[in-house]
């Protein structure tokens, strides 16, 4: 489970990636603690926090060639998930 920031309402939320479009990752958290860090260190505004399921980014991995994993707390760790880990 991660705490990601994202943007929008119900299954129309966006998510705050890094990279482009034909190569991006996902900024993730690992804990509500530390997304408060982050979007501090990040200067966010308008980003909500939700919680997203493990089974969430292994689908997404497996169907989307551009998505290369994700960003663990950036504000600190900033440890890479690559996308074979996540498969």
């Amino acid at each position: 489970m991660y705490i990601c920031p994202t943007l929008g309402e119900d299954h129309e939320k966006d998510f705050l990636v890094t990279g482009n479009l034909d190569d991006f990752r996902i900024i993730v958290f690992s804990s509500l603690e530390d997304y408060e860090k982050g979007f501090e260190y990040l200067k966010l505004t308008d980003y909500q926090p939700t919680e997203v399921s493990d089974e969430l980014f292994h689908e997404l991995a497996l169907k989307d060639d551009s998505f290369s994993g994700l960003i663990l707390n950036i504000h600190s760790d900033k440890k890479i998930i690559s996308k074979e880990e996540l498969l």
